[in-house]
């Protein structure tokens, strides 16, 4: 297997630095790795002393593995899967131990949270976007619903970006690659100016596409800059305002969708349609079946639809105060506000049909053969927050208040004749108030037994409204929007409400065994908002789908051994998910639906360790294994009809929980790294990283084990919807510290999926066909930098 090959040839690697290693033990040289400091409770602490699940990545680890968004983290944490959304670079999926969303629309929320200094990050759409200067992110498994709240049940991932230090220092970096990929990167701090520093920095990148459109823009391109400031004032020593600025502006065409396959769960079209024009379909799509990565690809757009592209701009402003009340308390004050305004343009068919010739099927004797939308998005949130952080003899504690608000719209044309559908469009909105009363407290019993309980009060309001209508075309003026009738999914401008509520407690055991062992118990319960299915098109929308629980019981051990040279954590845990949100795409329609979906068990273990090998060699590397079941699971039971399969929802619910699996849950997830110096040279050092990654295979959905299983309910199988394994290495070869006037300059060759791995990373299943996204080919850049 190349799994097996290509991990040899790294532990390989691995082994010969570890001799090395033995051999600077031998000789006395004492080495140890660095104490990782995080604020993953509202205070800094020592990674080793937080009885939770945390992983946490610095800013020196950052640059070397080129990590510089949300999607660069794909198994470089245990048991973390992020992947593109289907077709759409700029939109997340993410699933920290199984619990994860692959619905992209700003109706629902994600059950992990990302964080941006602390602040909640309100929608995925957008949320793929470059962080200029990060400090370290922080990634918590398991809920976190006490300190960070509503819709943190699977956990949190926080990008911490540097504050200005008030000394003159920076750098400035360029990169060129393959793909004419050009990177510009400048990061500046200011001398202190009175009692004010000032830090900025900006990025810019470009690279031509990957795959050549034979009938528009190559797909793949990217065009992005992003841009930050933050300013620090000082006026005493007790009182500190922190104001950040970030924008970021994505202009470029989505990756490749091809077409994979010409049937889906139900069957293939001549099962859908009818052997006549099913057959007409099935013949005319079939030469653009690929089940590789393509090089070359084709699309359409309809009628007055833009070309395919992906567009998005991000404004964030936040204010920090944190002021001192004594040496042992302080408040600290976070507002923030952040607009969004997201659009995407796409044909996800996989051809570049526009028609195809079907006499006698209607008065043009010919069959659309259009899959195409534009959707564009405005967003807007704003949150307060007001902590109160103290610290005693033997007791700490975080309470705090929160305030959230929310109000975003989207309006999308959407042209699928491929369904026999006229053009349409679907329009929805989605707003949120939600406060939040919390607090934790650490209280030590004795010198080595610490208990940390918590709870956090949250309620929600939810509101928003859905029009869908008939166009005249694409993006066109209004026709109808009246209900009922048949083939037509048309709804009136509809509105809904609800308020939803929860108590989200926490507890801890952490009991120190040594000076550097620590073993804990954790129990906590998380929390993800319920709300409406607000592209559905029919009286059921005002219907909501309710909050989602879980509640999480996790041992753990964290250890430094061989005098602070290696660190070994351990994890087993248990997710227990009651009302779990399950998202079906109703068959020849675009109209995704969310169900609560009875209860669920999320179980496995989690093992990270790094060993300082050398002074100069650094080995780290972690495993996640996860178990994930379906424990009820109601459901409308599937029939067969001449064969074909179809979801009978005027039957009673029946508990198709033996027969399904759970989608984005990987079994297994692990990942190793290697840092070192290869040679000290006159000039300066010349350093090598190996960094490789592997994710199990897994599901797009959740799935049917067997269609014809009695208990067979909902949609989606097993035998399509699986995607394989993917296995990634990366690597970088620097020459650092060279002296250049005033400063030096690092040169580095930097490689990403140097295997040119090939695999499908995601896809749809419409029913009656499937499409598919790729891995990346493989890229490299040489990059210049000079710091100061």
């Amino acid at each position: 297997m190349n799994i097996n090959r290509n991990l040899v040839k790294v532990m390989c690697l691995a082994v010969g630095a570890a001799t090395g290693g033995m051999v600077s033990a031998q000789e006395g040289q004492r080495v140890a790795l660095e104490e990782v400091i995080v604020t993953a409770q509202k205070r800094e602490e020592n990674l080793q002393d937080i009885p939770l699940s945390i992983s946490a990545i610095g800013a020196e680890e950052l640059d070397s593995r080129s990590i510089e968004s949300l999607g660069d983290l794909n198994a470089v944490v245990p048991n973390v899967m992020i992947r593109q959304n289907p077709g759409a670079r700029l939109i997340s999926t993410t699933a920290i131990r199984g619990s994860g969303q692959g619905q992209p629309a700003i109706w629902i929320d994600a059950p992990v949270g990302i964080y941006l200094n602390g602040i909640y990050l309100g929608k995925t759409q957008g949320s793929v976007f470059d962080v200029v200067d990060i400090e370290r992110v922080e990634v918590l498994r398991g809920p976190q619903g006490t300190l960070f709240g509503r819709n943190t049940e699977g956990g949190a991932i926080n990008f911490v970006t540097r504050r200005p230090s008030g000394e003159m220092s920076g750098s400035a970096r360029i990169e060129l690659g393959n793909y004419d990929r050009q990177v510009a990167r400048l990061q500046m701090d200011l001398p202190k100016m009175g009692d004010t520093s000032i830090s900025f920095g900006l990025r810019r990148e470009q690279a031509d596409g990957w795959a050549t459109n034979m009938s528009g823009p190559d797909l793949g391109s990217t065009d992005n800059q992003a841009f930050r400031t933050s300013v620090l004032w000082e006026p005493s020593d007790k009182l500190t305002l922190l104001y950040d600025f970030d924008y970021t502006h994505t202009d470029q065409t989505p990756i490749p969708t091809s077409l994979f396959a010409a049937d889906g769960w139900r069957g293939g079209f001549p099962a859908i349609f009818g052997p006549y024009l099913g057959g007409l379909i099935e013949a005319g799509i079939t030469p653009y079946i690929t089940t590789s990565r393509p090089k070359t690809v084709s699309t359409n757009v309809a009628n007055g639809q833009a070309e395919v592209y992906e567009y998005n701009r991000g404004r964030s402003h936040s204010l920090t105060l944190e002021y001192d009340l004594t040496d042992q308390d302080q408040l600290k004050y976070i507002g923030s506000n952040r607009t969004m305004n997201f659009e995407d343009s796409q044909d996800i068919d996989g051809t570049n049909l526009v028609t195809i010739n079907a006499p006698f099927v209607n008065a043009q004797n010919a069959w659309g053969m259009s899959a195409s939308y534009n959707r564009k998005t405005d967003y807007e949130q704003m949150s307060h927050e007001l902590q109160w952080i103290a610290s005693r003899d033997t007791v700490n504690w975080v309470a705090g208040v929160y305030y959230f608000e929310d109000e975003g719209e989207t309006n999308g044309s959407q042209e699928f004749t491929l369904f026999g559908l006229p053009p349409q469009q679907s329009n929805y909105a989605a707003d949120t108030e939600a406060w939040a009363v919390y607090g934790q407290m650490d209280f030590a019993i004795n010198e080595s037994l610490t208990a940390t309980f918590g709870a956090r009060y949250t309620e929600e309001e939810r509101t928003g409204w859905t029009h869908r209508y008939m166009t005249a075309g694409f993006g066109g003026a209004f026709v109808m929007d009246t209900p009922g009738i048949p083939g037509l999914a048309l709804l009136p401008y509809t509105t809904y409400s609800d308020t939803f509520d929860d108590m989200s407690p926490m507890f801890a055991l952490s009991y120190q065994m040594s000076e550097n062992a620590t073993l804990y118990a954790r129990m906590a319960k998380g929390f993800k908002s319920g709300g409406f299915s607000s592209e559905v098109a029919d009286a059921s929308v005002v219907n909501p789908f309710q909050p989602q629980t879980s509640l999480s019981k996790e041992v753990g051990f964290k250890s430094e051994l061989m005098d602070g040279r290696a660190r070994l954590n351990v994890a087993l845990f248990q997710n227990s998910i009651d009302d779990q949100h399950i998202t079906q795409l109703l068959p020849g329609t675009t109209q995704s639906l969310v169900t609560n979906a009875g209860e669920s068990t999320y179980q496995g273990f989690e093992v990270e360790f790094a060993i300082q090998l050398t002074e100069d060699w650094r080995l780290s590397g972690n495993y996640g294994y996860l178990d994930a079941s379906y424990d009820k699971y109601p459901d409308s039971p599937i029939v067969f009809t001449n064969g074909v399969p179809a979801t009978d929802s005027t039957a009673p619910l029946i508990d198709t929980a033996s027969n399904r699996l759970p989608g984005y849950a990987p079994e297994s997830t692990y990942s190793l790294q290697l840092n070192g110096t290869l040679a000290r040279l006159s000039i300066g050092e010349v350093n090598l990283m190996i960094d490789y990654s592997y994710t199990d295979d897994m599901y797009l959905y959740s799935v049917n084990k067997s269609l014809t299983a009695p208990n067979a309910g909902g949609s989606y199988s097993v035998a399509t919807n699986s995607i394989p394994s993917i296995e990634n290495l990366n690597a970088r070869l620097s020459l650092n510290d060279v002296a250049a006037g005033n400063g030096t300059m690092d040169f580095s060759f930097f490689v990403r999926n140097a295997m040119d791995e090939d695999k499908m990373i995601q896809g749809i299943d419409f029913g009656m066909f499937r499409t598919a996204n790729w891995q990346e080919p493989r890229t490299y850049v040489f990059s210049a930098t000079y710091n100061w």
